[in-house]
């Protein structure tokens, strides 16, 4: 398990924070998983924020080998429209 018990993602531009998330390490009963909070993105913000913020959840998953559960609404859509994601997505949905 990783030392560290929060991640934070932060993405900028022009100095500007324009995303932010934290990844908060729990204990599941099937073990330990990163839970995926709000997600904050700035209003006009680019539409590839968001890719950019899942490329480094996705970093943190495969670098800890844990996966990621996550609470937001907007980043559970993105894990449905974006299959390539399964194998990190802790207590994925059966449907």
């Amino acid at each position: 398990m990783p030392d560290e018990r929060e991640k934070v993602i932060e993405i900028k531009a022009d100095g500007q924070l324009i995303a932010k998330s934290s990844l908060l390490l729990i204990e599941r009963k099937s073990g330990p998983v990163w839970a995926m909070n709000q997600l904050f993105i700035a209003p006009g913000a680019p539409e590839s924020v968001l890719d950019q913020v899942m490329e480094q959840v996705k970093a943190i998953s495969q670098e800890t080998g844990l996966k990621v559960w996550p609470l937001d609404p907007n980043v559970i859509a993105y894990f449905q429209k974006h299959g390539e994601l399964t194998n990190i997505w802790a207590e994925k949905p059966a449907n």
